[in-house]
């Protein structure tokens, strides 16, 4: 390892800023003497690295530096860091049609087997030396003219005084001659986020955790690096996300979201390739002509495959277009003992005019539906709403749009007369690239509307209704806004669900783990999520299954995962006629050690018991685990 001691053009800064003040000005607070730019941070909570420049001298580069914490007060004294080179060949230099490539150079990790020579220059800036010239290593010739990448990795150990350092990856695009300084990239090829994969994953990290930006992912996962084809980033992440996709895998936008700060992020549909393509489509041999014709090379790829028809083969092929112009609502309801009356009206939002048929008569529509349930304040008085299909009935009066029906044999429990309701919407149209169409015609096929609900009391709608505990957004984050379509087209996630997955349907009494087999919406989703329940025992979660917050929205600021939980909360009702109390059947979903259980048992909770016990409050678990106790629940969970 080779250090250097002097602070070469750092020392000549001081110098001319010592120069400076003598004539006199202001330039700012003064450092500690020999440590220019203030006293060293001492609380490190999140580290923060400024490319200063990198300087090319006879083909070795050398970087520049600054390291802060956030608070932007220097960092000194870090004890390793590894600098990780890459250059990139432009799309179409390695043949006609070929996409950009990235070419890995080296990884050099200072000062524990240091080839290069590395400084700290006491001050928060440090400087790094390669080993040698870029030129041939790894095989590799240096482009001049070609995007050069520097991946910087720091953090996961301790300063000498042992403060931590969090983990960082952060990457500097550049280009360079061979001797001078470096210039802005003319090109780059960035086309996802690591923020869009965090969406389903949290803090996606690889290599024990060390690596954690796509930016550096592709700087080592590239042809020149990797000795299997497969594990090349594209073809990696394609074949990975094969299987256990949360929505559809072919609507490539899920990951290569638009962002206009990434030029390149419609790459997936401009830059069609035989290995991107065929990462996805494994059935296909491009070169051997099985599945596909014969293609030596992927110089004829966009010919066929422009990125308008791949962008229309990848999405939802003018879906969106096509619910752009349905809109079903319910504009007024009202309860007499158990029968709601409700007027929904039909239009199209793209040209806001109300369609003049109700919904029997119009041949676009496939399916229309309304669901009702009563009692919001105690989660629904039945284990299943009553409906009415309304492409099977005639309205009972209305016109110009607004229609108006009835839905009987609510259950309205004596007391709850003053409590709420909710109506639920689902249905189908017909589309074909954005054009509604006769359902009787087969060129259309069928559209599922994005469902929706609406409370109601008994006298108009409401606004107040039940708490919202997870959001359509928040279940989106990794399933696709209302895209999870489930018993045909249910897909209101936030509030359709639960007018028939409630605490009226009971769990099995004779597994291990009762909460695990009970479709009450709340124990439903936490078994299917955490691989509990018995039916979705192979889903593999992609993101920490303790972060809470990935799906509970908040209420007036705080998680809904808070407790304690509201009063009315039910217990868990299990099919042999015992109960367990509301905490603990909650927490269960997921704590299942007999230790857990134990340790419940002894704060008051009960398990399998009578009704009355369930339900006496003996449960003292917001004691320690409640907003703002030692080990309150948003703490304890790692909520992101």
């Amino acid at each position: 390892m080779k250090t250097m001691t002097n602070l070469k053009r750092y020392g000549t800064t001081v110098a001319l800023a010592i120069l400076l003040t003598a004539c006199g000005g202001d330039d700012g607070e003064p450092g500690e003497p020999g440590e220019p730019g203030g006293q060293p941070a001492v609380d490190i909570s999140s580290l923060h690295i400024t490319f200063s420049d990198i300087t090319m001298e006879d083909g070795v580069a050398t970087v520049n530096y600054r390291v802060s914490n956030q608070d932007d007060d220097p960092v000194v004294g870090i004890p390793s860091t590894t600098y990780i080179a890459a250059q990139l060949l432009p799309q179409g230099y390695t043949g006609s049609g070929d996409s950009s490539q990235w070419q890995f150079f080296t990884s050099e990790t200072c000062p524990t087997s240091c080839v290069g020579e590395y400084t700290d220059h006491k001050n928060g800036y440090y400087s790094y030396q390669f080993s040698a010239a870029f030129d041939g290593m790894n095989n590799i010739e240096y482009q001049a003219g070609s995007t050069q990448r520097l991946v910087i990795k720091l953090g996961g150990d301790s300063l000498p005084d042992g403060t931590a350092l969090p983990l960082i990856n952060e990457h500097y695009d550049w280009q360079a001659p061979n001797n001078g300084e470096s210039s802005e990239p003319t090109y780059t090829r960035n086309l996802i986020k690591i923020e869009t994969c965090n969406t389903c994953h949290n803090d996606l990290a690889f290599h024990r955790g060390r690596y954690n930006q796509v930016e550096t992912c592709v700087s080592c996962h590239n042809a020149d690096h990797v000795s299997n084809p497969e594990n090349i980033f594209p073809q990696m992440i394609h074949s990975k996300h094969l299987t256990g996709f949360p929505g559809s895998v072919a609507n490539c936008q899920t990951c290569h979201a638009q962002d206009d700060t990434l030029p390149e992020n419609a790459n997936w549909a401009q830059v069609p390739t035989m290995e991107a393509c065929g990462s996805c489509h494994t059935a296909i041999d491009f070169k051997a002509g099985q599945g596909h014709p014969a293609q030596a090379n992927n110089s004829n790829c966009v010919a066929c495959h422009n990125p308008d028809w791949t962008a229309s083969a990848h999405n939802d092929s003018g879906d969106e277009s096509a619910l752009e112009q349905f809109k079903a609502e319910i504009t007024a309801a009202s309860l007499s003992g158990d029968t709601v009356s409700l007027t929904l009206k039909l239009s199209n939002p793209a040209t806001g005019t109300a369609y003049t048929d109700s919904a029997d008569k119009l041949d676009f529509l496939s399916d229309l539906r309304v669901y009702a349930n009563w009692g919001t304040s105690f989660d629904y008085s039945a284990s299943s709403g009553s409906n009415i299909r309304l492409k099977n009935i005639t309205p009972i009066s209305g016109s110009a749009g607004s229609y108006n029906y009835e839905i009987s044999g609510l259950t309205v429990p004596a007391g709850s007369e003053t409590d709420t309701g909710v109506l639920a919407i689902q249905g189908r149209i017909c589309a074909a690239d954005g054009v509604l169409g006769d359902c009787a015609d087969t060129s259309f096929s069928t559209v599922n509307i994005k469902s929706s609900h609406q409370f109601f009391n008994a006298q108009a709608l409401t606004d107040s209704g039940r708490r919202v505990v997870v959001t359509n957004e928040t279940c989106g984050s990794c399933h696709g806004d209302q895209q999870l379509n489930i018993h045909g087209s249910r897909n209101d996630l936030e509030g359709q669900c639960q007018l028939c997955h409630n605490p009226n349907r009971q769990a099995d009494s004779t597994v291990a783990n009762p909460s695990n087999a009970n479709v009450d919406y709340k124990h439903f989703v936490h078994s299917i999520h955490s691989g509990n329940h018995a039916d979705f025992a192979d889903i593999n979660y992609p993101g920490n299954i303790g972060n809470c917050g990935q799906c509970h929205t908040e209420n007036n600021g705080v998680s809904t995962v808070a407790l304690p939980l509201i009063s009315t909360m039910k217990p868990l009702a299990i099919d042999d006629g015992t109960f367990t109390s509301p905490t603990a059947a909650i927490c269960s979903d997921c704590h299942l050690s007999d230790a857990a259980k134990n340790h419940m048992t002894q704060q008051g909770a009960v398990f399998m018991g009578t009704e009355a016990d369930a339900t006496a409050g003996t449960e003292s678990c917001a004691t320690c685990h409640g907003q703002g106790s030692s080990y309150d629940v948003l703490k304890v969970h790692p909520i992101q």
